[in-house]
C-alpha cells in the first residue's frame, strides 16, 4: 500500500460523541479522536454504497450491495500505535501488523489537532478517487494500488474493524489506521457491487443488520463510539457527491471539487533555470492556482463550515516569477526545511506539501495545490474571512495563502528527496497570512477594470480575476 503524505479533502458532517473512555487512556489518544476516525470511514463507505464518489476515470464508483459498517479495535490501535511511534513513514512489515492491512498519512504542520489530523488523514486516502481514480473494472490490481490503494482499504467491504493512531514527531504530525481483516487482494474488487441493503437480509452475514440511511451492513456485536448525526437536506439535487449538510436553496450555485476547477492555461518559461523543473510543471503550479482562485472568485468552492467560500470582488490572477522559484528550489533542495532567510527577509508566503513516493513532478504539482485548497473542504474558513491565529491551530494556512488575495506572483519547486518521498513547496510574493486581515475583499467579481482598484489591472469576467500590469 501507498502512504499518503497530504490532504486531499471534502467537506465533512460533524458528529455527535459520546464520553465514556473507549480503550485505555494512555497513548496520547483520546475517545473523540477514536471516534472521528470511525465517523469518517464510514462516511466515506456510505458515500461508496450508495455510488456518491465522483471516479476521476469517469462517472462514480459503483454502489455496493452490502459494505460493512467499521468498528474500532483496541488491540488494532495498540500495534498501530506502537509502529507510529517510531515516527518512521514507511509500512512495517505485514507480519508485524498480523497481515492488518495499513494506511500512513504525515504532514509537515507540527503538532496538528488530533481530531483534525485523523479528518484530514481519511479524507486525504479517500481523496485518490477523484484525484488518480480506481479502474473502471473495480478489480484491486497493481495498478489499483498505485492510483488509489488508500482509497481502496478505506472502502474494503470485509474490512470491518480498524485501530488508529496520531502521532506528534519531530517536525510532522504522523497518522496510521491498520485494517482488520486486510484489503487490498489483488484479482478482488473491494467490495460487491449491487444496490445497497434494504433488508438484514440483503446483508448475507449471520446476525447483521441493515441500516438502509448509512447503506450500510453492521456487523453483530457492533460497539458505537458515536451516534452519527442525522442530516435534513433543504436541496432536491440529482446524484453527485455528497460533501455538505446542506446547500442553501436560495442559491443555484453548481460547487466543484478538488481536481474539477474550471481550465485555466497560461504558458510559463525560466529558461535561465537549470534546476530540474521544467516548464510543463511550472505550468500545472500556475494553472492550478488560478483555476481555484477563480472557483473561490465565483462562489464555487465549497466550505465545511457551510456553503461555500464567500466570492472575491478582486481576486488576483497569478504570474510565475523565475527569481522566486530558484529560492523555493534551493531552500526545498535540502529536504530539511529549515529556516528560509530569503524568503523572511523578502516576506514571502511558503507552502509545503509531501508525499512518499515518487510521481512524476507534473502529477506532484498538481497534488500538491489540490491538497492546500482542500483545506477549505475539509476543515473550513469562517465567513468573515478574516485571518487569525486560529487558521495555524486549525491547519488552513496552506489555503489562506494560496488565496491571498494579494499574492500574486508564485514560484515553485519538486524536490525527491532520501527514502523516496518527494517534497512540494511553492513561495508567494509578495506574501499572505496577515492577522486581523480579511484573506481576499469580499464581494461580487470583477465586471470592468475599475472593479479591480489597481492602477493598469484588467479585470478577466470569464475567470473572475484581476489580471496585474
Amino acid at each position: 500500500m501507498l502512504i499518503l503524505l497530504a490532504t486531499v479533502c471534502l467537506g465533512l458532517l460533524t458528529p455527535s460523541w459520546v464520553t465514556a473512555t473507549y480503550c485505555p487512556p494512555d497513548n496520547g489518544m483520546t475517545d473523540e479522536v477514536r471516534a472521528v476516525f470511525v465517523y469518517q470511514h464510514n462516511h466515506y463507505r456510505s458515500l461508496a454504497a450508495r455510488g456518491l464518489l465522483k471516479n476521476k476515470l469517469g462517472g462514480y464508483v459503483p454502489k455496493a450491495a452490502r459494505m460493512k459498517k467499521v468498528g474500532y479495535d483496541c488491540e488494532v490501535e495498540k500495534n498501530m500505535m506502537e509502529y507510529a511511534k517510531k515516527c518512521i513513514v514507511k509500512h512495517n512489515p505485514e507480519a508485524d501488523r498480523n497481515y492488518w492491512g495499513q494506511n500512513l498519512w504525515a504532514t509537515g504542520a507540527r503538532n496538528m489537532s488530533k481530531t483534525h489530523a485523523a479528518e484530514s488523514a481519511v479524507a486525504g486516502w479517500i481523496s485518490e478517487v477523484w484525484t488518480h481514480g480506481f479502474p473502471k473494472n473495480y478489480i484491486f490490481s497493481e495498478e489499483a494500488w498505485r492510483m488509489a490503494g488508500h482509497f481502496s482499504e478505506v472502502v474494503w467491504q470485509e474490512s470491518d474493524k480498524i485501530g488508529c493512531a496520531v502521532v506528534w514527531c519531530p517536525g510532522m504530525t504522523f497518522v496510521g489506521c491498520e485494517y482488520n481483516p486486510g484489503g487490498n487482494w489483488p484479482g478482488y474488487a473491494p467490495y460487491e457491487i449491487g444496490d445497497p441493503c434494504t433488508t438484514d437480509e440483503d446483508c448475507q452475514c449471520k446476525g447483521c443488520v441493515c441500516s438502509r440511511d448509512e447503506a450500510l451492513c453492521i456487523p453483530p456485536g457492533y460497539v458505537p463510539l458515536h451516534t452519527v448525526p442525522t442530516t435534513t437536506t433543504t436541496t432536491t439535487t440529482t446524484k453527485k457527491p455528497t460533501t455538505t449538510t446542506t446547500t442553501p436553496t436560495t442559491t443555484t450555485t453548481k460547487p466543484l471539487y478538488v481536481g474539477e476547477s474550471p481550465d485555466i492555461k497560461s504558458t510559463v518559461s525560466c529558461p535561465g533555470l537549470n534546476n530540474g523543473m521544467t516548464d510543463e510543471v511550472r505550468e500545472m503550479f500556475l494553472n492550478r492556482h488560478n483555476n481555484y482562485r477563480s472557483l473561490i472568485a465565483s462562489g464555487r468552492a465549497m466550505n465545511k463550515l457551510g456553503g461555500f467560500a464567500p466570492k472575491a470582488a478582486r481576486m488576483m490572477k497569478m504570474s510565475y516569477d523565475c527569481d522566486v522559484e530558484a529560492n523555493v528550489v534551493e531552500w526545498a533542495g535540502s529536504c530539511m526545511f529549515g529556516y528560509n532567510s530569503v524568503a523572511q527577509k523578502n516576506r514571502w508566503g511558503t507552502n509545503m506539501h509531501s508525499l512518499s513516493f515518487t510521481p512524476n513532478k507534473t502529477k506532484a504539482a498538481a497534488e500538491g495545490v489540490d491538497a492546500w485548497f482542500s483545506e477549505l473542504y475539509n476543515i473550513g474558513v469562517p465567513q468573515d474571512n478574516v485571518f487569525t491565529n486560529e487558521f495555524f491551530t486549525r491547519g488552513t494556512t496552506e489555503y489562506s495563502q494560496l488565496a491571498w488575495q494579494t499574492s500574486n506572483k508564485i514560484g515553485c519547486a519538486v524536490i525527491s528527496c532520501w527514502n523516496a518521498w518527494t517534497a512540494v513547496a511553492c513561495e508567494y510574493n509578495p506574501g499572505g497570512l496577515k492577522l486581523s486581515h480579511t484573506i481576499y475583499d469580499i464581494g461580487d467579481p470583477c465586471t470592468t477594470n475599475e472593479d479591480c482598484q489597481c492602477a493598469g489591472c484588467v479585470c478577466s469576467k470569464d475567470e473572475a480575476l484581476c489580471i496585474a500590469p
